[in-house]
């Protein structure tokens, strides 16, 4: 049989066994129990031969065992644990032989064997136990890599941060891949460190498996084989994503108020400090990161206190912060400057202590760490800080923020909301509570877009406690389920100036009333609500008439208050859905809506009419009005606003062509003329363009001598296709100033031209006359330029006469006319009165103007023979012209008998076609040579003369 067995305080227990299904035994029966008392083998050769068990009860049991040998199972350490003995039925005198020993004693070496072997495989797994425990219970992300930063091992903690479901899915995988570092230089940095036996660090983030990247701080450290060299590396990585948006928010400076948290993280910004202390707080024994960070000596630990590493600036608040905790004897936690050794600077840490008692209850000691917070607290100033000039900014910018809970409706706000709402920040009101009614549904609107996108801004009017109307735009985003946070701030007078700036830009600044761009924009609403309703609109266009009289002889005070004065009285005679505008200078118009039609917008003409011509009073002076008005409507006419407002601009033109002081209707006959006259400029235009407009000259011919004393120059257009053409065609492209003024030009140039090469032949050509528009009169300059041109053609003033119309002399502009022919005067150009009789000239104008010469119109002269008034004026002119010592011209003379009469009636000069038409200047010098040999010699004309030429 055999036998391995142990023994305790009060039996031996079979652990194995072999032929005896023995389990146990009482101590003091048991024979192995003198075997544990000895070094070595014990031999029993006969049992009951030995004094030692002759009453042992054991003895008795049958089948009757003889024989004993056993030897003591000891530890390394010589404590006995049992026993491994071998029993036979048989007695042996001699024992065991040697080898029966030996292999007693070799099989006693192998239960020792197996039994440490099982108390280092519990222990190996009490340990791995453990670790798991201590990984599980630990809140970081740790995980074992190879030295090729393959993943070994991640503990739960860390796989649950990652979103990972099982260590299988992501072993083996690169830590690189897992952890993308910021800084890619910096993490291969630190895993080089720890490669190389050094602790590296660095912060990187790791997108988990929902996509949501997160940010660690990584602590690498190397596991050392038996070798000391790095056989493992151990990732130690903490969570700093919250730290990071912090960190991150503060740099953007966004401006809006964030709910923070209150409480962060505090250990991962630097190891931990480890100290112990006596009951009175003199340290006891420290880490080396506490002896290396405060300079403490490590051999002399029980001299120095937190007296000696608290920076002196906060010295006496930190050391009554660690006074009062230490005096509680509980567990504590302060925050305190601690002086940095290196740099004497301080950084902020915070210190925890916790007791460590006797079974008295008594302090022995105290244990604590130290964490360095440094960042934290810098982070909170900077918070502090950015808070505080929030509070600030909101004041200024009278913002209000605000945080408000849907499903309570329990609203906070910040502490300037009484001044902005009327609200104090306490009372719980709702914060949209006192919105316009009419806003409401923006409101509605704007939670609802929230509760979609996350974020919305709305703008809307509030009604504060004293009743006054404010206007807010506020903006906010949902910050969890039931929690939304924005800010709201005072737009009142942003709003007021949008206000006054979009009515500064669709309002005219004198009279209040729309200008030409809302006015064109209510015309085309109005235009497209009438195509899509059947209904009608009129447009009636308003020009004041005699308005730059009333500007150039009162004043620019009188012409705004008649701009005024008519604003006040058109406004008054439109409904609220017609629309009065002033257009620009003194151009009106107004726009008329169903139900009133064509006729009937043509009758509210008329009335305006009257009405305007209404007088009043400005100044102590008495104004009246008079205007023209064209009118143009839809459906009757066209239905695009801009053709619209050509209809009704051509109707304007034709009111005031034919007079002015009335209304005139629109019809397609008006725009075909005004499409004639606008093709007739572009046409004209190209002519000046390609030099085709030209003088043609008409001599004109003394009575008494019968000689050509000068010249007229008449424009004329030599048309690429149809020949030479006379005013008569393209005479009304003279009432576009600009074009007038461009001929004039062109034609100057050309007779300067033609004067310089009629004196360098020794042509006589006497004097050659050039009509001036009234357009002309109007340019800056104009006597300069002339004058400037016959200087660089090299051609004398005197030659040159200059016809100007009654129309000239009695215009607006007939004070600054009066200067120009004075200039012309001074420069010896003579001066012609063209067409004289057929204006509103009288003896006045010839006395006030410096005219040299005055022409008689050929409408007097065309019935001379028979018309004895004509006769009679004429005569009248002659003898006016010599009492004033100016020279009389009659124009259009077709006959002997015409020629005969002006003769008679003293009449100086004459041209027309009964002596010449006009020719172009290259006929001239011909013209003179025939004329001269045909001539009678210096005496009165008589019939052979006339009928001679």
């Amino acid at each position: 049989m055999g036998l391995i067995s142990f023994v305790d305080e009060h039996r031996q227990w079979v652990k194995a066994a072999y032929g005896t299904e023995l389990s146990e035994t009482p101590r003091e029966l048991s024979i192995c129990t003198h075997t544990i008392c000895q070094s070595g083998l014990l031999v029993i050769p006969d049992l009951r031969k030995d004094s030692r068990f002759k009453n042992n009860p054991l003895l008795d049991i049958k089948p009757r065992i003889s024989l004993y040998a056993g030897i003591p199972l000891r530890t390394k350490d010589d404590l006995p644990l049992g026993t491994l003995c071998v029993l036979d039925y048989k007695a042996r005198r001699r024992g065991l032989t040697e080898q029966q020993a030996e292999a007693l004693q070799s099989l006693a070496q192998a239960v020792l064997n197996q039994l440490h072997l099982k108390q280092s495989d519990r222990a190996l797994a009490e340990a791995e136990t453990f670790k798991q425990h201590l990984l599980a219970s630990c809140g970081d992300c740790i995980a074992v890599l190879d030295l090729d930063l393959r993943l070994l091992y991640m503990n739960e903690n860390g796989m649950r941060a990652m979103e990972v479901e099982s260590l299988d899915s992501i072993q083996g995988q690169s830590w690189i891949d897992l952890f993308a570092a910021r800084d890619a230089e910096e993490a291969a940095q630190a895993m080089e460190r720890a490669r190389t036996g050094s602790v590296g660090r660095y912060k990187g983030y790791c997108p988990v498996h929902s996509g949501t990247p997160k940010w660690w701080d990584i602590v690498v450290t190397p596991i050392m084989n038996d070798a000391g060299e790095p056989q493992t590396l151990l990732c130690v990585s903490r969570d700093i994503t919250e730290i990071q948006r912090t960190e991150e928010s503060l740099r953007q400076s966004e401006g809006r108020f964030r709910t923070l948290v209150d409480v962060m993280p505090l250990s991962f910004l630097s190891p931990q400090a480890v100290w112990f202390s006596d009951r009175t707080g003199a340290f006891t024994y420290c880490n080396e990161y506490w002896y290396d960070y405060t300079g403490l000596e490590r051999d002399k630990r029980n001299s120095h206190g937190w007296a000696s590493i608290v920076h002196p600036s906060r010295r006496d608040d930190a050391l009554n912060l660690l006074k009062e905790a230490f005096s509680k004897k509980n567990s504590f936690e302060v925050e305190i400057p601690i002086r940095r050794a290196s740099d004497d600077t301080y950084r902020w840490f915070i210190v925890r202590g916790q007791p460590l008692k006797n079974e008295a209850g008594e302090i022995e000691q105290w244990f604590g760490i130290a964490m360095d917070i440094h960042e934290r607290k810098q982070s909170e100033e900077a918070l502090r800080d950015s808070e505080e000039r929030l509070q600030l900014a909101l004041k200024a910018a009278h913002m209000m923020a605000w945080e408000f809970n849907p499903t309570t409706r329990l609203t906070k706000r910040s502490e300037n909301s009484l001044s902005l709402s009327g609200i104090a920040a306490r009372d719980n009101v709702e914060i949209f509570g006192a919105v316009h009614p009419a806003d409401r549904p923006k409101i509605k609107h704007f939670f609802d877009r929230i509760e979609i996108y996350g974020s919305d801004s709305v703008e809307c009017r509030i009604i504060q406690p004293s009743g006054d109307l404010r206007w807010v735009r506020a903006r906010a985003e949902k910050a969890g389920p039931n929690r939304i946070v924005g800010v709201t701030f005072d737009i009142t007078d942003h709003k007021e100036a949008e206000e006054e700036i979009w009515r500064a830009a669709n309002h005219d600044p004198l009279t209040g009333l729309p200008n030409r761009s809302l006015f064109l924009r209510r015309l085309e609403m109005a235009l497209f609500n009438a195509r899509q309703n059947g209904t009608s609109v009129s447009l009636l266009m308003i020009d004041l008439d005699e308005f730059k009289d009333i500007n150039d002889t009162l004043g620019h005070d009188a012409g705004d208050a008649l701009l005024k004065e008519t604003a006040t009285r058109l406004s008054s005679m439109v409904r609220d859905c017609d629309t009065v505008a002033r257009l620009g200078g003194d151009e009106f118009a107004l726009l008329v809506v169903e139900p009133l039609k064509l006729e009937n917008s043509a009758r509210l003409g008329s009335l305006i009419l009257e009405t305007l011509r209404q007088p009043f009073t400005y100044q102590k002076r008495t104004l009246i009005s008079r205007v023209s008005i064209g009118v143009a409507a839809f459906p009757d006419h066209d239905g695009e606003p801009a053709e619209l407002m050509k209809d009704a601009d051509i109707a304007l033109y034709q009111a005031k062509s034919q007079g002015r002081n009335q209304v005139v209707t629109y019809s397609p006959q008006m725009r075909r003329v005004t499409e004639q006259r606008v093709s007739l400029g572009r046409s004209v235009r190209e002519a000046i363009s390609n030099h085709e407009i030209l003088p043609f000259y008409q001599p004109k011919v003394c009575l008494n001598t019968g000689q050509i004393v000068g010249f007229e120059a008449l424009a004329r257009w030599r048309h690429p296709a149809r020949g030479i053409l006379t005013p008569a065609t393209f005479g009304a492209a003279f009432e576009d100033h600009e074009l007038a003024s461009e001929i004039g030009k062109l034609l100057m140039s050309t007779v300067a031209t033609d004067l310089r090469q009629w004196l360098d032949d020794d042509v006589p050509f006497g004097r050659v006359a050039l009509n001036l528009s009234p357009a002309e009169f109007i340019q800056p300059g104009m006597v300069d330029n002339m004058l400037r041109t016959l200087d660089w053609i090299k051609v004398s003033p005197k030659f040159l006469e200059v016809e100007v119309t009654e129309t000239v002399l009695l215009g607006r502009n007939s004070d600054n006319v009066s200067k120009l022919l004075q200039e012309f005067r001074q420069h010896d150009i003579h001066i012609a009165l063209d067409d004289f009789g057929t204006g509103y000239a009288s003896l006045t104008h010839l006395k006030q103007f410096p005219v040299n010469h005055i022409k008689i119109d050929r409408s007097f002269v065309q019935n001379l023979e028979n018309d004895p008034d004509d006769e009679a004026i004429i005569a009248a002119v002659i003898g006016l012209g010599k009492s004033l010592k100016l020279k009389v011209t009659a124009e259009g003379v077709e006959t002997f008998g015409q020629a005969q009469r002006l003769h008679n009636l003293g009449c100086d000069h004459v041209q027309g076609y009964f002596y010449a038409k006009p020719v172009p200047a290259c006929e001239i010098p011909g013209l003179l040579a025939q004329w001269n040999q045909k001539a009678v010699h210096r005496r009165p004309v008589g019939k052979a003369f006339l009928r001679a030429h």
